[in-house]
């Protein structure tokens, strides 16, 4: 066919695709659906994909195509408008009616109409007149119910129109609307910062700000930059706190001569940044900070038997009824317990809150194994939660225990999702992996438990630090919340080379590993192999058993030995001669699927999941490692196109999901921490030399189980030695706020005081 060109074209979505598709129809100009013979569908701009939804309505221009594929063999064709300009617009009359029997449950097209006909039926709505709505026929209490808790406020239509009008991103509309009410707009025009608070970048924030035509030595940008330059600085160092010196210069750098001399007073005075006694923090990262020292001291110092009636077990605990349940239950184990084990396992159950610290192969998940062994033994059926950051970490630990265990994300999302109805009024919390637990995360755990919480700490201070800023884990220590350091390794002999490397970074020492041998089996358990030769590499990963057995460890993404090239390499070597997944295009028929790095993702490839997934067939979470087992050769739109194995079950990979997936035989080391593989191969890039550190190195070469092979410039190892713990300089104010709240009646005690 010819090319259509639709000029202000009204259209309505009534399907939702993947990646920002949607099937349309059109609308003529009285308001009625033009029927046509083939399915059309647009192409959504990102910024405005999260508005999208059936029955919402829009206005464009562009072009129009016809575009055909087979599917199962049929020929399919179907038509689609290359958006040039498009713009939101409220549905009414008619289009209305199509919107609610779309949206609103239990409300059909007939019923959709009644509904429409009514006068103000915007205010009906809005004043939750209930009398009026069950007059009109059809409606009975469950679809008025519906109706009035999903009808989009009329407010967000008013925001989205303003966002659209900017040039914004219209997915920050609910969020507006949610915070500000009947002052979204206006509360966005006295402060645009708040738009780079939820996400928006700073150049286009400083382009509204532009569009607004603020001066920009007005203060309530001066005090915008300021939080900019704090949430910046926390974001690339990891502390929560910024001195007043370094928040001077960042906005000197941004707004030169229009920067006035207390630009961090200036962002106080507006709201926008707390001032503590060590610096300036962004007010949410105070209120967080706050918040989880009062949560944890307030179980801390929670009376054995309080605030819940299956907590009364609690009053007859004893040292001496611990003592005795730990001695039962090590007489079940073929190995006796070090010293330091047993006591950090009975002054753990003795303590509401406490932590467990120690190096790879100390014990301690059997410790938490003896932990739970007593719990059982001397409570009443304590409800136990175990949580981890990862999926692959969680699995671990269900594994270790025989108990279920869920990532931290899981866990908050089904509280939320059951209105926290779910969580008993006591239990025990177990988070192992520990040390990466960030702020957010611990902030988002406290709002959710009970008061009778008792909540154990298992990770690793010497391990990596959160990725977001913050410290929770590091925090603790030398506060009155019970702290316990595991020394002896039992994962290797002492005799092992892994054992020896680990023991010696940890300790803050630089020890070479044993060169590799000309014969790659004849290697010792830790070597070292020189250059960056990716062939080396591959050779060797394939004698130590490959996808099934090994894992490639890298500090960066980028370079030679960065995780991009490397996964690249080793799905070479595995030859490419394998069907890729690929995708239905509703305009270029079938696609090969090209991730983000550039590769395509074939059968048998080990890949990795980028970002959270919540669907009920797939919860599946950022850093969970899998295999393609199956790739379909072809699927109806929506459909799976092809199956992986992850976390010991197949999962469907579906066009959602296929978005969330990279390569995954080579990641990055912060990927890896929680999760063990038999053979570990850790890349020692000279372009990293500056990011190594202590930690870093410490969680590479204690991911292996059996064999240590590090690949690249052996300078690394001395440098990251030299260089510490980076965690060590991140700057919060948790464990002060934790001391303080020690020494004071917690009743009295101001979030932000």
């Amino acid at each position: 066919m010819s090319n259509v060109i639709h000029l202000r074209q009204k259209v309505q979505v009534t399907k939702v695709r993947g990646w920002g598709y949607a099937t349309v129809v059109t609308i003529k100009g009285d308001n009625v659906v033009k029927h046509r013979d083939k399915t059309l569908v647009v192409k959504f701009p990102k910024d405005h994909i999260d508005a999208l939804t059936v029955g919402s309505m829009w206005e464009l221009s562009g072009k129009e195509k016809a575009s055909g594929f087979k599917v199962n063999g049929f020929d399919i064709v179907e038509h689609q408008i290359e958006v040039e300009t498009i713009k939101y617009i409220r549905p009414s009359g008619l289009l209305l009616a199509r919107w609610i029997s779309a949206n609103i449950k239990g409300i059909g097209e007939v019923i959709a109409r009644r509904l429409v006909r009514q006068k103000n039926l915007q205010k009906i709505i809005a004043e939750k007149n209930v009398t009026e709505l069950r007059r009109i026929r059809g409606m009975n209490q469950t679809r008025t119910d519906n109706l009035i808790d999903q009808w989009p406020d009329d407010r967000l239509h008013e925001t989205i129109e303003f966002l659209e009008e900017q040039s914004l991103p219209l997915s920050f509309g609910e969020k507006l609307v949610g915070l500000f009410a009947d002052r979204a707009i206006e509360r966005v025009k006295e402060q645009p910062f708040i738009l780079a608070a939820m996400g928006l970048s700073f150049e286009r924030t400083m382009e509204f700000v532009g569009r607004l035509g603020i001066p920009l030595d007005d203060e309530k940008i001066v005090a915008g930059v300021a939080q900019y330059v704090a949430v910046s600085h926390a974001r690339k160092s990891g502390s929560t706190v910024i001195d007043d010196e370094r928040i001077q210069s960042l906005c000197t750098d941004i707004l030169a001569a229009f920067t006035p001399s207390n630009a961090a007073d200036v962002a106080v005075q507006h709201g926008m940044l707390v001032k503590t006694s060590i610096g300036y923090q962004v007010y949410g990262t105070a209120l967080m900070e706050q918040a989880v020292a009062h949560f944890l001291i307030k179980c801390h110092r929670r009376p054995r038997g309080a605030h819940a009636k299956s907590a009364a077990w609690e009053k007859s605990l004893s040292r001496e009824k611990v003592v005795e349940a730990l001695t039962e239950y090590e007489g079940s184990l073929d190995f006796e317990l070090t010293g330091e084990q047993r006591v950090a396992i009975v002054s753990s159950v003795m303590a509401p809150v406490s932590c467990i610290s120690g190096g790879a192969g100390t014990g301690k998940t059997t410790i938490l194994k003896a932990i739970l062994g007593v719990y059982e033994a001397l409570s009443d059926g304590v409800p136990c939660s175990q949580l981890a950051l990862s999926g692959r970490a969680a699995q671990r630990m269900s594994q270790s225990t025989g108990k279920e265990a869920k990532t931290i994300a899981k866990f908050i999302a089904e509280c939320l999702k059951s209105k926290s109805s779910g969580i008993p009024a006591h239990l025990l919390f177990v988070i192992d992996e520990a040390s990466m637990v960030d702020l957010l995360s611990m902030y988002r755990l406290t709002g959710l438990l009970p008061q009778a919480t008792r909540i154990l700490f298992v990770g690793d201070t010497a391990q990596l630090p959160p990725v977001s800023a913050g410290l929770v884990f590091h925090a603790l220590k030398d506060t009155a919340i019970p702290f316990f350091n595991l020394s002896q390794v039992k994962r290797q002999g002492e005799e092992s080379g892994i054992h020896t490397l680990a023991t010696a970074v940890r300790e803050g020492k630089a020890v070479m590993p044993e060169m590799v041998n000309r014969v790659f089996k004849d290697s010792s358990d830790c070597i070292i192999v020189h250059g960056s030769d990716l062939s080396r590499l591959v050779d060797f990963w394939q004698q130590a058993g490959g996808v099934e057995s090994c894992i490639v460890l890298s500090p960066t993404r980028n370079g030679p030995l960065g995780v991009n090239s490397i996964n690249e390499a080793l799905q070479n070597a595995c030859g490419l001669d394998r069907m890729a997944l690929s995708y239905l295009d509703p305009y270029h028929g079938y696609i090969k699927w090209i991730t983000p790095s550039g590769a395509m993702l074939l059968l048998g490839d080990a890949v990795l999941v980028t970002s959270n997934n919540y669907d009920e067939e797939a919860n599946i979470r950022n850093g969970d490692l899998g295999v393609i087992t199956e790739v379909y050769e072809s699927s109806q739109p929506g459909t799976a196109l092809g199956v992986m194995s992850i976390n010991g079950k197949n999962i469907d990979i579906t066009p959602n999901l296929l978005e969330k997936l990279e390569l995954g035989y080579a990641v990055t080391i912060h990927k890896s921490q929680g999760s063990q593989w038999p053979t570990c191969f850790v890349m020692l890039p000279d372009d990293a030399i500056n990011m190594f550190d202590q930690t870093l190195l410490y969680t590479a070469v204690t991911r292996p189980e059996q064999r240590l092979v590090l690949m690249g410039d052996e300078r690394l190892i001395g440098t990251a030695v030299a260089r510490g713990a980076m965690s060590s300089r991140r700057v919060t104010t948790l464990r002060q706020r934790i001391l303080a709240l020690s020494e004071m009646e917690l009743a009295q005690v101001d979030l932000l005081a």
